[in-house]
Formats: structure tokens, C-alpha cells, sequence
């Protein structure tokens, strides 16, 4: 064997190839900085390139960090060789090609189909298909991914799971006293990265204007849409993103085709029920913990008073689903199950 020898302890060599920013950059940042820092808690060595020892890469959707796309080519010269770069491209030539594979596991985090959420095809809906094909194993953030990946990209792989994204509890946490809402206003949250009109900004806006709600938005807005009465904060680190969901009776997720958004995720760990457009992955993610967003307003906000506190108390009582905890026990049980399965072909 000539690397990828997992240590007596249990812990392994973890390649997360993706770099991570210390700065808002969206729900698939914010996820891999939190599971990067997990793991190595958990003892696991974690690089961001591979090693000759490494035992398992965790490629992340069609991209290497905020704004940058994955390589197929590199990727599959990963698959074939354990390496990038120059080295990796050597090894594809007559006179250095091994007989078997030699690189590492291959796990491949699907991010949705995503001109299923931004309304228009990209690149990105090229790129992660292809990079699936060459994975060992898929992990689907949602059921929705996996059956919307399916459908419109023809394939769904032999080896999969499904795990659910999650938060940093130490910034995500629910404020220290349960406060019902005030009888004269409902004081809601809604955040988003992307400016897609997908992303239910119109819906956010015709929220503002009833009677009894204030609505305050954290991201960045549609420029296309009148936010009306909504209180636009702009795009907030991590901890003051936090604190205004503190400050905040109930999230809304108006967004369509959302894969499985980590705004909701935030929210539920910080203990807010979440009203939530039954589309995508949302209520698979709030179902339990919130109602849904219907276009009689009004009545949806009657309901959200009415429920408010059981909702809030089934919030508290499952907390841990939403904790990177959770999330980073069931990566390293796929990546042993891949490992030992036989996914590591040729070594």
C-alpha cells in the first residue's frame, strides 16, 4: 500500500479540497469552514490538497472555493494518480502510467442541481455531473438533490448518502430566555447570498407591508425587486448574522429549488421557528419546525403567532440535528464505509 494508512487511533488523512474564505461567501463556505474545523476536533488530519497519504477527498460540488470551478480533468488525474498539478499530468503520460489507480477515495458533496436554482444554466451544470462521474461515493446535502440530480442529470450514482448541512453551535446558539412575541409585532429574518429572483425576494417584500410585521433582510438584495417596508442590513459575519437571528422571532425562507439552505439551518439552531416556500429541500430541513409559506400572508402570520411557542420548544428539543457535530460523525461514517467497501481501487 503506498499511502493512506489509517492510524491505530481510528483517526484518517482527510483531503478537503476546497478553500475556504474568513468571510461571508455563501452557505457552501460557511458549511466546509465549520466541518474542516469538526473534524480536525475529532482528531482527524485535514488538508486542503492531497498528500500521498491521504485517505479520502471530499470534492466539493463544482467548485475549489467562493467563484472558482472545479478542473475535470485535474479531477480525474486525481482519481487515476493521487496527484494535482504537473506531477499529475506526468502520470497520464505512456511512460509513467500505472497499470492500476492510485489515487485516493473520492467523495463528491452534490450541491443541488443548480440552474434549478438560479433560473439559468451555467457552467456549474456541466462541471458537477461530470466530476460525479468520477467519484466513488455522492453525498446528497437533501433528498431533493438527490432525486432533482437524478432527473435532470440523467444519473444517480451506485454509492450514496444523504446528509444534511450544518452550523458552528458556538456561533449559532439560541439567545438564553424563550420570549414569546410581542401581541403588536412579529419580529421576522431573512438572509440570503445570491441576488437570484429564485430566492423569493418579492415574497419578502409583500411580508414587510402587513400590518403587525417588521421584517429585517441580511445579504444581498434583489436590486430588481422594491424591498417595501423590509429593513435591509446587508451582508453580516458569521457572529453579528447570528446575533440578529437572536434578536428575531421566526425566520423566512421564500427561496424555490434550494437544495438545502443553510440560511434555515442557522436559523434552527438558533432556536427560531422558520416559515418556509414547501419547495426544494425546505421542508425537508424546517417541516417539523415551522409552517409553510402560502400567498394568503396574513393567515400565515396568524398561524406563526398562534404556534409560535411549540414550534419554538420542537426547535430546542432536536437542536443537535442542526449542529456540525452531527453532520461531521456521519461524513467520517461515509468516508470508513467507502474506505473499507473497496472504493480505493488498486492500492
Amino acid at each position: 500500500m503506498r499511502s493512506g494508512v489509517i492510524s491505530d487511533a481510528g483517526s484518517l488523512n482527510i483531503c478537503v479540497l476546497f478553500d475556504a474564505v474568513d468571510r461571508p461567501a455563501g452557505g457552501g463556505n460557511q458549511f466546509l469552514k465549520a466541518l474542516i474545523a469538526q473534524l480536525r476536533r475529532l482528531g482527524h488530519l485535514v488538508t486542503t490538497r492531497p498528500t500521498r497519504d491521504t485517505n479520502v477527498v471530499l470534492v466539493n460540488g463544482f467548485n475549489y472555493g467562493p467563484g472558482r470551478h472545479l478542473n475535470v480533468r485535474e479531477i480525474a488525474r486525481l482519481r487515476r494518480t493521487g496527484r494535482m498539478g504537473l506531477a499529475g499530468r506526468l502520470a497520464q503520460l505512456p511512460g509513467y502510467r500505472a497499470k492500476r489507480r492510485r489515487g485516493p477515495v473520492l467523495v463528491h458533496r452534490v450541491d443541488g442541481v443548480p440552474r434549478l436554482t438560479r433560473g439559468v444554466v451555467t457552467r456549474a451544470d456541466h462541471v458537477q455531473p461530470a466530476v460525479n462521474a468520477l467519484a466513488d461515493h455522492t453525498v446528497f446535502q437533501t433528498d431533493f438533490c438527490r432525486t432533482s440530480f437524478a432527473r435532470h442529470c440523467e444519473r444517480e450514482p451506485a454509492s450514496w448518502s444523504v446528509i444534511n448541512n450544518a452550523v458552528d453551535p458556538s456561533i449559532f446558539f439560541p439567545r438564553s430566555a424563550q420570549h414569546a412575541p410581542s401581541e403588536s409585532v412579529l419580529r421576522l429574518v431573512a438572509t440570503s447570498w445570491s441576488t437570484s429572483p429564485t430566492k423569493g425576494f418579492a415574497a419578502l417584500a409583500s411580508l414587510s407591508r402587513l400590518p403587525g410585521v417588521q421584517l429585517t433582510f441580511a445579504g444581498n438584495w434583489c436590486q430588481e425587486v422594491d424591498p417595501a417596508e423590509t429593513t435591509d442590513v446587508g451582508v453580516l459575519p458569521s457572529e453579528q448574522l447570528a446575533d440578529l437571528l437572536r434578536a428575531s422571532d421566526a425566520m423566512v425562507h421564500a427561496a424555490v429549488n434550494e437544495p438545502c439552505s443553510n440560511s434555515i439551518v442557522e436559523a434552527l439552531a438558533c432556536g427560531l421557528p422558520v416559515v418556509y416556500r414547501d419547495s426544494g429541500g425546505n421542508r425537508e430541513l424546517a417541516g417539523d419546525y415551522g409552517i409553510p409559506l402560502t400567498d394568503d400572508y396574513a393567515a400565515v402570520m396568524s398561524s406563526l403567532a398562534t404556534q409560535w411557542s411549540a414550534l419554538r420548544q420542537r426547535v430546542l428539543d432536536h437542536r443537535r440535528r442542526f449542529l456540525i457535530g452531527r453532520a461531521a460523525t456521519e461524513y467520517v461514517a461515509a468516508f470508513r464505509e467507502v474506505i473499507e467497501g473497496g472504493g480505493w481501487n488498486g492500492l
